[in-house]
């Protein structure tokens, strides 16, 4: 017979080796830190003029970036707090838009599907052979246990190939882009030196990304390669002002901070970064009266930078003074002089936040106006769903709120709420016909995806 303990082990190596836990990560939407990444990316890939790549940054102090086959790139606190150059965070990019660019992720879940088919077969086939009485019960295990591990060094050996072709790219990009290997290779170092005195350091058969002196030789032999290459470091500018590292790291942890702790240590201090710091912690412990203060000091100075005033209309947002926050959003849209859509839409989010404040019927229909253009570059946003239902609502335009809650209910997977909505809103006169062409398209997919 098959005793408890060996189906047990079938279910362990059917379900723990090739499921994966989702993880709750938490991203932080700032329109400054996407722009300054989005310039960064620019830089360091060739393609990326033609690529709408989207940097997220995540609140995890790990020194890391991933990808998981969108065009959007995952850059965790850790890796800009922790890099001490532009050309150390490039690198990293580059490595990770080259697992975009060379279709690893759609490659490696057809080889791992494989692989968990592969195993899974073993062991179907041992408890078979088991129950059969043509194989002993250790025997069977025997069988499982090495088919599933073998399948496992099989995987990790497709990764570390792949990270081996990632890490080519990446090289690739930066000597095309004369960016600074300085950066790569110091990293490259410190991982070598880790590893050399880790003794929980996994063996080559069970690592999924190859040992860093491996890559670091690989640094090494390009430098000399492209000796008389000028490489440098890059600079990136916004509206003409240059926005250094140092700033970046500096808004992020003004945000992350202790406030008070913030503005204990700015104390005596009247240098550029240190009053930022504390205008910031200023706002968030909601002294928005001097935070305010301390802004109008720096927008004199630097009065024609768009960021500035966003954080102005956040103070004013706070303080529940909505016309004057309309105003400030209104001038960092002016006075923000680029074409990247994400950091424009989270400005325009903003101002429609505060427009629904006012509840007046002409801001409600400006609401509606940017919305509309929002969901046009973002129809899986949600909350802007959401917000336009609001927005409808106040207006009594129900067909349209109606419309918007079937959306979003689609994005969340509720077909059967999906469906009401939309059968609630074809009972509305008034329904724009773009919008019953929206309803009819939110059956359809509904029967699709059925």
């Amino acid at each position: 017979m098959v005793t408890i303990k060996f189906i047990a082990l079938i279910f362990f190596i059917f379900f723990s080796n090739y499921s994966y836990s989702a993880q709750k990560i938490q991203i932080i939407r700032d329109a400054e830190i996407e722009l300054f990444l989005h310039k960064l990316i620019k830089l360091t890939v060739e393609d990326s003029k033609n690529q709408n790549y989207q940097p997220r940054l995540v609140l995890n102090n790990e020194y890391n970036a991933y990808v998981t086959g969108s065009s959007k790139i995952y850059i965790n606190v850790g890796l800009i707090d922790k890099s001490e150059t532009l050309s150390e965070i490039q690198a990293v990019l580059a490595h990770e838009i080259g697992h975009l660019v060379l279709n690893h992720h759609n490659t490696r879940l057809v080889n791992s599907k494989k692989l968990s088919n592969y195993s899974k077969m073993a062991t179907i086939a041992g408890l078979a052979l088991s129950a059969d009485g043509k194989l002993d019960t250790n025997s069977a295990v025997g069988l499982m246990i090495g088919s599933s591990d073998l399948a496992k060094k099989s995987l990790l050996q497709f990764s570390r190939i792949q990270e081996k072709q990632a890490d080519k790219f990446a090289l690739d990009q930066l000597i095309k882009k004369e960016i600074s290997l300085t950066g790569l290779e110091k990293l490259l170092i410190n991982l070598a030196n880790e590893e050399l005195i880790n003794p929980n350091t996994s063996p080559i058969y069970y690592r999924s990304h190859p040992f860093s002196k491996q890559r670091l030789e690989q640094v090494k032999r390009y430098k000399l390669q492209y000796q008389n290459v000028l490489l440098k470091e890059q600079k990136i500018y916004i509206n003409k002002n240059f926005i250094s590292l140092k700033y970046i790291k500096n808004k992020i942890k003004s945000y992350n901070n202790d406030p008070y702790q913030i503005i204990k240590n700015s104390e005596n201090k009247s240098d550029f970064l240190s009053n930022y710091s504390k205008l910031i912690a200023l706002y968030r412990i909601g002294k928005y009266d001097l935070a305010e203060k301390e802004l109008s000091l720096i927008i004199n100075k630097y009065e024609a930078y768009p960021f500035f005033y966003e954080l102005k209309g956040d103070i004013y947002f706070k303080e529940g003074d909505f016309n004057k926050a309309i105003n400030e959003y209104k001038k960092a849209l002016n006075n923000l002089h680029e074409v990247f859509t994400p950091s424009i839409d989270l400005l325009k989010f903003s101002l429609i936040k505060t427009y629904l404040q006012n509840n007046n019927k002409g801001d409600l229909n400006k609401s509606i106006t940017i919305l509309e253009e929002l969901l046009f570059n973002n129809p899986n946003w949600s909350y802007l769903w959401r917000l336009l239902s609001k927005a409808s609502g106040k207006l009594n335009k129900k067909g349209i709120a109606y419309i918007a809650l079937a959306e979003e209910a689609l994005i969340k997977k509720n077909f059967i709420k999906a469906k009401k909505y939309v059968d609630l809103a074809n009972k509305q006169n008034t329904l724009p016909s773009q919008y019953k062409l929206r309803g009819s398209d939110i059956l359809a997919r509904i029967k699709l995806n059925k």
